[in-house]
């Protein structure tokens, strides 16, 4: 059911706001409370999870590395029992031939008799004494350079296992058991070799693998000198030598030396073999993170019901608060007039207590606001009538300045060619009975020249009275057009100083001086008989036009004519006093310098 926009309010109830925006810590402190809380726990949780993650890896990966390098060892341990076998195997076959002097034997049928016992043993060889082939039961690449081999003598007096490099492929290893054969007569003893293939040592391996299988996955390695890897998954077999079995700590590693009794051949020096037993490390850390994700689920878990426990607990405490803030709601919105205090002695209390005296201060402070309102009400309503006069004197000023202004804008023009034309009229009245024809004729001539020229001035100040053109152009060019103009029009000569920020100067006041710069030119036109006219324009003490402030400007215009007392103006010339006033309106500082025949210089010191 909707509410009527007519119908009253009522100030005891208030529309209940929806539940998730009690949630909202911006509206509701017990909200915020809950909302910190969480946000405490979860911090909390994931620092605590990230702790026991790290413990749980070290833990598990310590636990792994000593299981790997109890399966690397005991892989060792077989795998050197294999080969022990067979070189046992090998030396108690060799004891039973003898090499006799001058006497051959059926070495081949030896031979064959003894990969028969042992087939894993790919190829087999007899040498004597001298280094000398005796038989072979196959033809083996590179087979002459085994003689001459250092490992060879050694051979002769214990059994080694040795890793022979092809000198054809540098990059073919062969696995060569080598057992010594005594010799009768003393002779030097002879050897029995083998070649063990390098299926057999992976057979082995998979072998040991299965063996130690107890279900996790793993991987034997077997690696050489140098850290050349002899046997392992085809992926690590093709590793460059010294690579990172780890794979970057993707694997864990243990590792047993796996060096058999004996060793000897090219690299020997460079390191022992060494059996490794790689795992992957994240099947190896399953554990430790199924433990990570436990700890954490359970920590935002308790730290969710702690949150939401604390909301629950902040709103029943809160509760009193809550009201007050209701309450002072209402009275803001204009329902109540006052609040109710709570009871009790508390921070609560103490709030409402406060806030009741804020209200009451509030009501009377409106109270007087109001009186006060409608007292400034009456003083408006006088100071409008008073500034209704104000306004009519100012419109009487301004058009008491407008016929000023006019009246010298006719002085300037109408008033020069009218006094001349009748200069000349009454010239030729009392003269012109003795004048001949021609003589009257040149003084009407001059005297239609005289109202020609007052005729042009009288259109050209109109001109100038309609074109705003230093509120369009700026102080600065307009005065470099007047100047241009009268250069034009006589026969003076013009220099101008004028400061390139006199173009910034487009109010009323730059109007005014234009208008004083040109009556002063005027006067050096017509009666200073000058030859040259100089005129500058620049501020002064460092100021810069286009301020918030006016800064203070200098107009100074000098020409070389005739000059003139100052003090002994003729009566009914109306020039320098129109300049006076023009500069008494902008508030200016007028000085007039001249004497006779020392020329005129007329300053302006004024504030634009």
């Amino acid at each position: 059911m909707r509410r009527s926009l007519t119908q009253p309010l009522d100030p005891t109830k208030t529309p209940r706001e929806p539940w998730w925006q009690r949630l909202n810590p911006w509206r509701h402190f017990a909200a915020a409370l809950g909302w910190a809380m969480f946000t405490l726990v979860v911090v909390g949780a994931l620092l605590a999870a990230e702790w026991a993650a790290s413990e749980a890896e070290r833990h598990v990966a310590k636990a792994a590395g000593v299981r790997l390098q109890q399966t690397a060892n005991q892989a060792a341990d077989a795998l050197l029992t294999q080969l022990q076998l067979r070189l046992a195997a090998m030396r108690a076959t060799a004891a039973q031939w003898s090499l006799q002097p001058g006497q051959g034997a059926d070495w081949q049928a030896r031979l064959a008799a003894l990969q028969g016992q042992q087939p894993e043993l790919s190829w087999l060889g007899a040498i004597d004494g001298q280094e000398r082939w005796l038989a072979a039961t196959a033809a083996l690449q590179d087979a002459d350079m085994l003689p001459g081999q250092a490992w060879l003598a050694r051979a002769r007096q214990a059994p080694v296992v040795v890793l022979h490099r092809s000198h054809e492929q540098g990059d073919l290893d062969m696995l060569v058991l080598a057992v010594p054969m005594a010799a009768e007569g003393g002779a030097p003893p002879g050897v029995l070799v083998a070649q063990l293939p390098w299926l057999w040592l992976q057979a082995e391996l998979d072998a040991q693998l299965r063996a130690l299988g107890d279900g996790t996955p793993v991987e034997l390695l077997l690696t050489g000198p140098a850290g050349r890897v002899l046997a392992g998954p085809p992926a690590v077999r093709a590793l460059p030598p010294g690579a990172d079995l780890s794979a970057a700590g993707r694997y864990l590693l243990g590792r047993a030396s796996a060096s058999p009794a004996g060793e000897a051949g090219p690299g020997a020096q460079d390191g022992a073999w060494q059996l490794w037993v790689r795992e992957a490390a994240g099947e190896a850390l399953a554990p430790a993170r199924q433990t990570h994700r436990a700890v954490l689920v359970g920590v935002l878990a308790v730290g969710l019901l702690a949150a939401l426990a604390a909301v629950v607990v902040a709103r029943w405490l809160l509760r009193r608060l809550d009201a007050l803030a209701r309450q002072a709601l209402q009275v803001r919105q204009g329902l109540r007039q006052a609040i109710d205090i709570p009871a009790g002695r508390d921070e609560v209390h103490a709030i409402g207590v406060t806030l009741a005296q804020l209200i009451s201060h509030w009501q009377e402070e409106k109270a007087a606001l109001t009186r006060l309102n409608a007292e400034l009400d009456a003083r408006v309503a006088a100071r409008t009538a008073r500034i209704e006069r104000l306004a009519q004197d100012a419109r009487h000023a301004a058009v008491t300045r407008e016929r000023l202004r006019l009246a010298r804008g006719l002085h300037d023009t109408l008033a020069h060619s009218l006094m001349a034309l009748l200069t000349q009229i009454r010239l030729m009245r009392k003269l012109g009975p003795r004048w001949s024809r021609e003589q009257f004729d040149a003084e009407l001539a001059g005297a239609e020249t005289v109202a020609a020229s007052g005729l042009g001035e009288a259109r050209a100040a109109i001109a100038q009275m309609r074109d705003a053109g230093v509120h369009d152009n700026g102080l600065g060019p307009e005065l470099q057009a007047l100047l241009q103009r009268v250069a034009e029009r006589s026969a003076l000569r013009v220099e101008a100083h004028i400061a390139a920020a006199a173009a910034d100067l487009v109010d009323e006041r730059a109007a005014t001086v234009l208008a004083m710069a040109r009556e002063a030119l005027r006067n050096v036109e017509r009666h200073a008989k000058a030859h040259s006219v100089t005129l500058s324009l620049a501020p002064q003490g460092g100021a810069q036009a286009g301020g918030d402030e006016p800064a203070p400007w200098r107009l100074v215009l000098s020409d070389d004519g005739c000059g003139f007392d100052p003090a002994a103006m003729p009566e009914g010339h109306f020039g320098l006093v129109g300049l006076r006033e023009q500069a008494q309106q902008l508030g200016a500082t007028l000085h007039i310098d001249s004497a006779p025949g020392q020329g005129c210089r007329v300053q302006l010191d004024f504030a634009a």
